[in-house]
């Protein structure tokens, strides 16, 4: 006898003296997408099916959809007053930044219903979770990449053009996050790789994290050496092929390097203040193919469930080395370099000299049949242009527009209120280059010549000076220096590389 999916999770509440309904995907049977109105409901009744559970409005997408989190724990501090506790890390998940990645989401509200009916117990006494179910409600509504506005929020993380990523960053300081967990999925099918030459890229799960060298040296070192193969081989334990990232497969001829170096995407932003940042990509089925449920949506969200899970268990096993390296590296930044000040202004990929080819798997479209094929590799990190952390950094254009900007990435500053003279390093641009279309690992689009000339400067009543001595100095330096392939100004509504003096420079001392 058939028995229904709604009866089968009746009957697992109830042994948890509990019921929880299924999710709004799940009484679908799987077989249809809710919108974003119904998964907020939905959200509303866990929360008041559980003291463990609370749900905080976070603000409103560009089409004026509400975007919410939902906090479980254990703790009820916590749940009316988020703050870190000892021994006890906070992590925040990210669904469906790109609303036509569905999956993320569906499997957030599903590992939510099992929290809520007590399944995986011992992980609310463990952990503090933040899941922002929809990250993107605008696109969850269109089946789109962007918002209403036709923003991509997902690599808006230095300019904020976007209301929702103006919302997710202030979410991550108000809630701060020792562990920043961003789910996507992948498509297999490419318009020349599988269109022209006939392959699909074949992968289950590609795990990556915040890889930008300018991150704090130990968080970064324990992230990549410790944290992040053990989650691949739990991963993999638990049945689904896990790799670590790769760059999209787009041809046979390409060279293939690592997930982004960019401070403009979340996993390195994140990162870059302090946090464990860890990015996953399910596989999104080829929409042309036959399965159980539309382009496989089941399975897409088992796996990106699984995924979540064995990374929170992971987490909760990993409390004190991470909470040490997290807590640490948002008190004080240190580098990677030996004097623990230096930022590296150039960072890119360039071709792997221990390992210049790479070999990875491809399905054929016609039959299926799965070959290795072998590509230039590209996954070394090349750095470029070594800076040391300055005093302060002095902007003289545009102030007020500055002063918004930095107050809405929660960086502190100063208005001068009289004239000052400092000792700085002004910087003359002499030249801007424009660069490659596709330099895989940035977003560089141009690239200034810098001329730096030690001297003395006065600065004028109103200008910003920004201290290098806070928390989030380094993703300041990085975003504010004309010479650093992350700044702010390669951002079209910012673009104020032009040969001549720089408005903004590093202050000596102050």
């Amino acid at each position: 006898m058939k028995i229904s999916v709604a009866f089968l999770l009746l009957c697992s509440s109830l042994a948890w003296g509990r019921f929880v309904p299924p999710t709004p995907f799940e009484l679908e049977k799987k077989q249809s997408l809710p919108d974003s109105r119904t998964i907020d409901a939905y959200l509303a009744t866990l929360v008041t099916l559980s003291p463990r559970a609370r749900l905080v409005v976070l603000g409103t997408s560009a089409g004026n959809r509400p975007i919410q989190a939902l906090l479980l724990s254990a703790s009820p501090s916590f749940l009316q007053h988020p703050a870190n506790e000892p021994h006890k890390p906070t992590v925040m998940l990210f669904g469906s930044q790109h609303g036509n990645e569905p999956s993320g989401a569906e499997a957030m509200q599903q590992l939510a219903r099992e929290l809520v009916a007590g399944e995986h117990a011992a992980l609310l006494g463990r952990l503090n979770l933040v899941l922002v179910v929809m990250s993107n409600p605008d696109g969850r509504d269109m089946s789109s990449r962007h918002n209403a506005n036709d923003d991509n929020t997902n690599v808006d993380y230095v300019a904020l053009q976007a209301g929702e990523t103006r919302l997710l960053v202030d979410a991550l300081h108000r809630f701060d996050p020792d562990v920043v967990f961003d789910a996507h999925e992948s498509g297999i099918w490419k318009r020349v790789l599988t269109r022209e030459q006939g392959w699909m890229t074949d992968v289950e799960a590609q795990f990556d994290m915040g890889n930008n060298p300018n991150i704090d040296g130990p968080l970064r070192d324990y992230t990549e050496g410790r944290l992040l193969p053990a989650l691949i081989a739990g991963v993999s334990a638990a049945g689904l092929a896990a790799t670590r990232y790769r760059g999209e497969i787009t041809s046979l001829e390409q060279a293939v390097s690592r997930g982004g170096l960019g401070i403009t995407n979340l996993r390195n932003y994140a990162a870059m203040q302090g946090r464990v940042s860890i990015l996953v990509e399910n596989r999104l089925d080829n929409k042309s193919g036959t399965y159980a449920t539309p382009r496989n949506i089941a399975e897409r969200v088992r796996k990106q469930h699984l995924s979540m899970l064995t990374m929170l268990q992971l987490v909760a096993d990993e409390a004190d080395p991470l909470l040490a390296v997290s807590r640490q590296a948002r008190q004080r930044w240190v580098s990677a370099d030996g004097d623990g000040r230096t930022l590296w202004m150039g960072v890119s990929f360039g071709t792997n000299r221990d390992k210049p080819e790479v070999t990875l798997p491809l399905v054929r479209f016609a039959d299926g049949h799965k070959q290795l094929h072998r590509f230039r590799n590209r996954d070394a990190i090349v750095v470029r242009e070594p800076v040391t952390l300055a005093a302060a950094y002095a902007v003289t254009r545009e102030r007020e527009r500055v002063a918004r900007w930095l107050v809405q990435h929660h960086i502190a500053f100063e208005t001068v209120a009289e004239p000052r003279e400092l000792p700085a390093d002004r910087l003359k641009i002499t030249a801007v280059r424009k660069q490659p279309d596709a330099r895989p690992g940035v977003r560089e689009k141009v690239r200034a010549e810098v001329e730096v000339t030690r001297d003395a400067v006065t600065l004028q009543r109103g200008d910003l000076l920004v201290p290098m001595s806070q928390p989030l100095a380094p993703l300041a330096a990085l975003m504010l220096d004309p010479r650093s392939a992350n700044a702010l100004y390669q951002e079209e509504s910012w673009n104020w590389l032009q040969p001549g003096e720089f408005p903004v420079f590093p202050v000596v001392e102050y």
